[in-house]
């Protein structure tokens, strides 16, 4: 008599079948922070970049875009 020890499905199995999830899941999510990591991408949004609707407004008029009534209205 082998005490479930000889099966798949004995405890043995579960251990090993809980330690292949395991070892998977912390394979898979390695590779996409490694990803995540080297391609710069982290999901959150950066604004350091990003002007803001002043200095929008301001490079507006500059330009000529818009002119002192409609740069005073806004």
């Amino acid at each position: 008599m082998m005490w479930g020890w000889g099966s798949l499905f004995g405890i043995g199995g579960i251990f090993m079948m809980l330690g292949m999830i395991l070892f998977w899941g912390l394979v898979i999510f390695g590779i996409v922070y490694a990803v995540r990591a080297l391609g710069g991408t982290t999901g959150a949004v950066r604004y350091e970049n990003r002007n803001t609707a002043l200095e929008t407004l301001k490079e507006r008029y500059a330009k000529g875009e818009i002119d002192t009534e409609e740069y005073e209205e806004k």
